[in-house]
């Protein structure tokens, strides 16, 4: 196939080998050919295993350019015959000695009619080259359309279905460093991802065990599981870290959140303590504190990002929690941008850390990741089923690269 421009004809071959290749370019172009690019990559195969290598050239064809220098100078040839012929019929006389100065002047003199031809065909192929570099500046905007490695690390980052604009940018770092030659490993391309996709996120800050107890509110939007978390958040903490546990809802909106949470209670022996008010819930946390409970866990009503009563009744409740640990929780199953829209009105009553459900249910984990970035909240928790307390791990930056590249990440 041929892509033309103003210029010069590129045009590519594919081959099993470089020899091959170069042997078409040559029955194509012609040995005037300058050869543009080369790389070699694997076609075919099932997960890798029976590709086929295939050499791909592109090459310029740079024959109409010298064909017409060719003309020019042969043109410019019998111009110079024509205008010389009248005094070539006259009879030769014998030269005369001349003084060194005039034989210096007689040689310039004669330099300027045999350099047109090699000049022009200097400045012809010095255009191609330009013609080249300018072809190959616009089809390459990024480093990695000129590298294999670089090239197979944004296909996987977009076949993940993060933003191209994050993958544009994950890939600009990669190329900073050494890259590995011949064919890319995939193994090497994910572990090379993985460690620039850590960099995105936040690390959880090293928690204060000191104060008691340790209050952790579950904010955020209905359907998206937090009476289910909590109950696995207070499951584990009791269950295997030993601790007193306590439980406070403030969720009265739904009778059937409460009739919920409070099963979960008296499944795992945990106190339960309903709130209705804001003063309530200060006396809640001050009777868990007098029976020296070690952690306690506040759920609280689903409400609307949108309803703006809702969100200044719950500022309302978190006023007299000034030392809790507010965890906003966000589906993994909404879409980027509204998760994005959800935390930005959630800001207004300030979250500290952020809880990811249903990774179970994600189709793709990389579509969140702009949305991760810009909510700028270390991940504290993930959760991937509805088993309490099994289906609920800790959070770090390298759990969720492995979730973004699709790695057993829990």
């Amino acid at each position: 196939m041929g892509n033309k421009t103003k210029n010069f004809r590129l045009t590519r071959v594919e081959a099993p080998t470089m020899q091959e290749a170069l042997q078409k370019i040559r029955s194509q172009l012609g040995s005037d050919a300058m050869i543009v690019s080369t790389r070699t990559f694997r076609r075919g195969g099932v997960l890798g295993v029976g590709a086929q290598e295939v050499v791909e050239v592109y090459a310029a064809d740079t024959r109409s350019r010298i064909e017409n220098i060719r003309r020019e100078n042969s043109s410019r040839s019998r111009m110079n015959e024509a205008l010389g012929s009248s005094s070539l019929e006259e009879p030769l006389r014998p030269r005369e000695r001349s003084t060194p100065a005039e034989a210096r002047n007689s040689a310039e003199a004669l330099q300027p009619a045999a350099a047109p031809g090699l000049h022009a065909f200097s400045s012809a192929i010095g255009q191609i080259h330009q013609d080249i570099k300018d072809l190959i500046s616009r089809s390459s905007d990024t480093p990695r359309q000129a590298n294999t490695f670089l090239r197979e690390c944004h296909e996987m980052l977009v076949s993940r279905e993060l933003d191209p604009r994050v993958a544009d940018l994950i890939v600009e770092e990669i190329s900073q460093l050494r890259l590995p030659s011949g064919y890319p490993d995939p193994a090497r391309v994910r572990t090379v991802l993985r460690s620039q996709l850590t960099k995105l996120f936040l690390p959880s800050p090293q928690l204060d065990d000191t104060k008691r107890p340790r209050l952790i509110v579950l904010v955020g939007p209905t359907g998206v599981g937090k009476t289910t978390t909590i109950a696995k958040l207070a499951a584990k903490s009791k269950i295997h870290e030993h601790r007193r546990v306590g439980l406070i809802t403030i969720d009265t909106f739904r009778i059937a959140a409460v009739d919920q949470l409070e099963k979960y209670a008296e499944i795992i022996g945990l106190p339960l303590i309903v709130a209705t008010s804001p003063s309530e819930v200060e006396i809640a946390v001050e009777e868990f504190r007098a029976k020296e409970t070690d952690i306690v866990f506040i759920d609280t009503a689903g409400r609307s990002h949108r309803d703006e009563l809702k969100m200044t009744e719950l500022r309302e409740f978190l006023a007299v929690l000034p030392d809790a640990e507010v965890h906003l929780v966000l589906s993994t199953m909404t879409h980027g941008k509204t998760i994005l829209s959800v935390a930005n009105r959630f800001s207004g009553i300030g979250f500290h850390k952020v809880i990811l459900t249903k990774v179970d249910e994600t189709i793709s984990f990389g579509a969140l990741v702009s949305a991760l970035i810009s909510i700028g909240r270390p991940v504290s928790f993930v959760t991937d089923g509805q088993n309490v307390p099994d289906d609920i791990v800790a959070s770090d930056p390298e759990r969720l690269a492995d979730l973004v590249l699709k790695v057993n990440a829990l």
